[in-house]
């Protein structure tokens, strides 16, 4: 793109700054893409795209998440990742491939780019493309940042909407693309579990669409009773710690004895799901929209004999057209919802406040100009900064040590993680052109003989490879695990001695008779040998063991008892 063709109506001169996190769970600012002299000249822009001053930008759970866990089921922050995707700004710059936006156009960014390629997106389902770049969902950087390059189609004019509610839009699509999918009818007896900020969104679209009676459940008093001030026609229920189908039966009680058509589950918890499926009718639906576990456990029997229907939701599509409509025209009022407002240089006083529960934190935004499910708000005041790394003051000693001793675990995991690879790559180079030379030379010698002599070949032939593979086996997983305590580990010439020495009493039971027959005639020893086993011991010998019976290879079972931090590729959760 030339110069010529950017028009801007203040030109930028601000750096371009950004809230990122890393692996190790550190929190801070530093410029980023693209830089302020690639926003004036409108360089870095590609067809179709243009360039967005952000002014408003909410912290979503998920942004706390990946800060504080480091990933979100198979989604890793594995570098310097910038947060955030729920955004509104105007636009600076534009690409002269792109007619329906122009300078100045306030627009609502739509966090996320699609192949047009796949089945999903080809029939109108892009949230199920398969090559989606989302934004802020590593390794795609956020929104959380005061210039960002983005495709035209995916920002959506919002007039004179303020930039607070044009950020509260991404939330918005995501309860409005479960209202869509669960069909809530006029007159419906919905439940909403969870009043988190999505759960109050959906009770504020529910109570639109005529639902009633509605309630609302949750373990905080405090969140009930703001979701009491923004739908005051709601029934609050606080959750107790009762079986699901107890607490489905305190559910019902609030409804006045009314079993609800439709809940939608809005925290993603094992027992709050139970606990819908338990309460809702004969052909009810249960509708999931939060986002929980890998695996939970849920009433199975109950929702088949009540023909229960159990959904489910991943992110929105085609919402933000409809969304921008209901704001515009006052049918869903979010403003309430912005209980915080912090300047981009405060971000993280508004990450901590939005992970801090006794604050009552709903929307937060940051502003590059204001966040309430914390907001965050973009002001000018850092100019052409160095990197600043954020240094609480509010944060205990006790809390900074704790996060210190993460990071070295993370990184001791790390480490041995690596060793692990390394080791079991050594057994795969060493221990493999061993076990084929040793197999080569046998099959020579079986062409040459035959009976006795052919057969105790052939017997050879099946055991070498295996000694010589299991020593080098041994001897790998030994470095790793002695590392671990600090030890030094035995030598490959030990292992091997100690495979020669069972293949002795092999060939001589009397022998081995013998020692065991002294060994139970001693049985305190034992007891005291078996005290002193190591935990290390145990593992080592298992891995051993389930490889030698087939069940699995060394690396999976390695990955499986944890001996070194190796979690098979999966995250850590700290």
């Amino acid at each position: 793109m030339s110069s010529t063709t950017v028009e801007t109506i203040v030109k930028p001169s601000k750096a371009n700054i950004a809230v990122f996190t890393n692996p190790a769970h550190k929190l801070w600012i530093n410029e980023a893409e693209p830089t302020v002299e690639d926003v004036q000249k409108g360089e870095s822009l590609k067809q179709g795209e243009v360039t967005v001053a952000i002014k408003s930008t909410g912290i979503c759970g998920s942004d706390v998440h990946f800060w504080h866990a480091g990933c979100i089921g198979p989604m890793i922050v594995e570098g310097d990742h910038i947060l955030g995707h729920e955004s509104a700004g105007q636009v600076i710059a534009v690409h002269p491939s792109v007619t329906h936006l122009k300078v100045g156009d306030r627009v609502a960014i739509e966090p996320n780019i699609i192949c047009n390629e796949c089945e999903p997106c080809l029939t109108g389902r892009y949230n199920g493309c398969e090559k989606v770049l989302f934004l802020s969902t590593p390794p795609v950087p956020g929104l959380l940042r005061r210039y960002v390059n983005h495709p035209a189609i995916w920002c959506h004019k919002i007039g004179d909407m303020s930039y607070e509610n044009g950020a509260m839009l991404e939330p918005l699509s995501v309860a409005l693309a479960g209202m869509q999918r669960c069909g809530v009818k006029l007159g419906d007896p919905v439940l909403v579990c969870g009043a988190g900020p999505i759960g109050l969104i959906t009770l504020l679209c529910c109570q639109a669409a005529g639902a009633c009676p509605l309630v609302i459940t949750d373990i905080d008093e405090g969140r009930l009773k703001f979701a009491k001030e923004i739908c005051p026609s709601v029934i609050t229920h606080k959750v107790e710690r009762l079986s699901a189908e107890d607490s489905a039966k305190k559910i019902v009680e609030s409804f006045g004895g009314i079993e609800p058509a439709i809940a939608l589950e809005c925290t993603g918890v094992e027992s709050s799901v139970a606990a819908a499926v338990w309460a809702v009718k004969f052909g009810g639906k249960v509708f999931v929209i939060g986002v929980g576990k890998n695996e939970i456990n849920f009433p199975f029997m109950r929702a088949s004999t009540r023909e229960v229907d159990l959904q489910f939701q991943y992110r929105y599509c085609n919402t933000w057209p409809r969304a921008i409509r209901l704001i515009e025209n006052g049918v869903v009022d979010l403003t309430k919802l912005v209980t915080h407002r912090f300047k981009l240089e405060d971000s993280l006083e508004a990450f901590n406040t939005a992970a801090d529960p006794k604050t009552g934190a709903i929307k937060l935004p940051t502003m590059s100009s204001s966040l309430a499910r914390p907001m965050l708000r973009q002001s000018g005041a850092w100019g052409r900064m160095a990197a600043r790394r954020f240094e609480s003051t509010t944060t205990s000693k006790a809390a900074e040590t704790a996060k210190d001793s993460a990071s070295k675990a993370a990184a001791a995991a790390s480490e041995y993680s690596a060793k692990a690879a390394q080791g079991l790559s050594r057994v795969a180079s060493s221990a493999g052109p061993a076990i084929a030379g040793a197999a080569k030379g046998v099959a020579n010698s079986l062409g040459k003989v035959g009976g006795r002599t052919g057969r105790l070949v052939s017997f050879v032939e099946k055991q070498v490879p295996t000694a010589v593979y299991y020593s080098k086996v041994g001897s790998e997983v030994a470095k790793i695990v002695f590392k671990g305590q600090k030890m030094t580990p035995p030598s490959m010439t030990t292992f091997q001695s100690y495979w020669q020495n069972v293949w002795k009493s092999v060939q001589n039971p009397n022998a081995l008779l013998q020692t065991a027959s002294k060994v139970a005639q001693q049985p305190s020893s034992i007891i005291q040998q078996a005290r002193n086993v190591s935990r290390a011991q145990v593992l080592t010998a298992g891995v051993l063991l389930a490889e030698c019976l087939g069940f699995f290879t060394v690396g999976e079972m390695i990955g499986r008892f944890k001996i070194i931090g190796y979690h098979g590729g999966a995250p850590a959760h700290h």
